[in-house]
């Protein structure tokens, strides 16, 4: 039996991936901790002992208030871990990103023998250059933190990647690739289990419901969907855009929606706990994933394309470099990025051709089905049960040459 600890800056209730590792350690076994944010619990923690810090999350624009918010949770988590693991040392200590430097929580337990895995959920350079655009300091924050993902990195002895293009940024960016496992963000069936393929409405009667779920922030492109219903709302009978999920973008958004007087044709549902997102989910006749293009969106595999592909929801989405990796035109509907007019397209023709949304869903679920949870969780298992026949130890890496720096525009 492996003795585990997972780290992250989530709530356990909201972070399907956070829990879907620990739960399957747990079911086979394993005797698993989870230091976390505090919120609302989840229903039932299934053998996981999930230990609560009380530090409220933040998500907005300000750089002082995240670095504040980080610090105070990680600190803390840094305690806990230590504290534990010198009473019984862990096995193993799994740290989720973001931030990397997280992985300086698990210090404590690697000096007293832990393994350590970093699990990059996703790549900061990147999401920082987004969220923190600027002449200079938005490409000098990059770079700085493409060299903390370096150095984070070198501490853990496993690192894991959330799909193949991840990977090879990850390489790319001069992490060892014989550290580097992959193990896909896939839905749990346990929950997102495989419903009947969705027939939406019915040309010329009927809601014909798009929706669109998550944490919702600006490179989302919910404002992208926002202009595309607006162009439809009198061409399309019972049009309607449900929004789900909560975050920093959420005021801007309705104010959006009543700029462009959309509140008739607008839903918004709040954030809900994993269990209940199917039953927000099912229903509607398209799932949306309208991203804006970027260097960060470009290197996502949103999650909801394989919760809605799971679902049996024919899916709209913009055409990102590793969603078109994984999907091709007969599995998803693509648009061109940023472009409301080709969104608006797509969604009209999907109305259009009840038949082309079946064939959609179909091909789709298909190919999640192929990523599915049984491949992943065992690549989950095998990228811990690896690391722990390694050695023991290995000495801590003394220093970084000006060659382990790569600038983050080259991805």
């Amino acid at each position: 039996m492996t003795r585990a600890l997972i780290i992250a800056y989530t709530s356990y209730a909201h972070d399907a991936r956070v829990r879907r590792h620990a739960e399957a350690l747990a079911q086979r076994g394993d005797e698993i901790d989870v230091i976390c944010l505090g919120g609302r619990p989840a229903a039932g923690f299934k053998g996981v002992n999930v230990i609560e810090v009380p530090v409220a999350r933040y998500r907005g624009a300000s750089r002082r208030r995240y670095l504040g918010s980080y610090l105070h949770f990680f600190s803390r988590a840094a305690a806990i871990a230590a504290r534990r693991a010198w009473a019984r040392p862990y096995d193993v200590v799994i740290v989720c990103t973001m931030p990397d430097a997280a992985v300086l929580c698990a210090l404590g337990p690697r000096l007293l023998g832990s393994k350590v895995l970093l699990d990059i959920h996703d790549t900061m350079p990147e999401l920082y250059r987004d969220k923190f655009s600027g002449a200079w300091r938005g490409a000098l924050g990059a770079r700085l933190l493409m060299f903390e993902e370096r150095l984070s990195a070198l501490l853990a002895h496993r690192v894991v990647a959330v799909h193949e293009l991840h990977r090879r940024r990850l390489e790319a960016a001069g992490v060892a690739p014989e550290k580097i496992r992959v193990v896909l963000n896939s839905p749990d069936p346990a929950i997102f289990a495989a419903g009947e393929i969705s027939s939406g409405a019915r040309r010329g009667g009927g809601a014909f419901t798009l929706v669109c779920h998550g944490m919702i922030s600006h490179r989302l492109g919910l404002d992208v969907a926002l202009r595309a219903v607006q162009r439809l709302r009198f061409r399309i009978p019972g049009l309607r855009l449900r929004i789900a999920g909560g975050g920093e973008y959420v005021l801007a958004l309705r104010r959006t929606v009543e700029r462009l007087r959309l509140e008739a044709w607008t839903e918004f549902v709040d954030r809900v706990p994993l269990d209940e997102l199917p039953s927000v989910l099912r229903g509607a006749a398209v799932g949306l994933v309208p991203n804006h293009a970027s260097s960060a969106t470009h290197l996502m595999l949103p999650v909801k394309l394989l919760e809605y592909a799971m679902l049996g929801i024919p899916v709209i989405a913009a055409r990102l470099r590793t969603i078109e990796h994984y999907f091709d035109p007969d599995a998803v509907e693509f648009f061109t990025p940023d472009d409301a007019c080709d969104l608006a397209r797509a969604i009209d023709r999907l109305y259009r051709e009840p038949k082309r949304r079946a064939q959609l869903a179909r091909n789709a679920r298909g190919v999640a089905e192929g990523l599915g949870w049984a491949a992943q969780r065992s690549s989950f298992y095998d990228a811990i049960d690896s690391l722990l026949r390694e050695p023991t130890e290995r000495a801590l890496p003394t220093r970084l040459g000006r060659e382990d720096v790569v600038d983050a525009s080259r991805n």
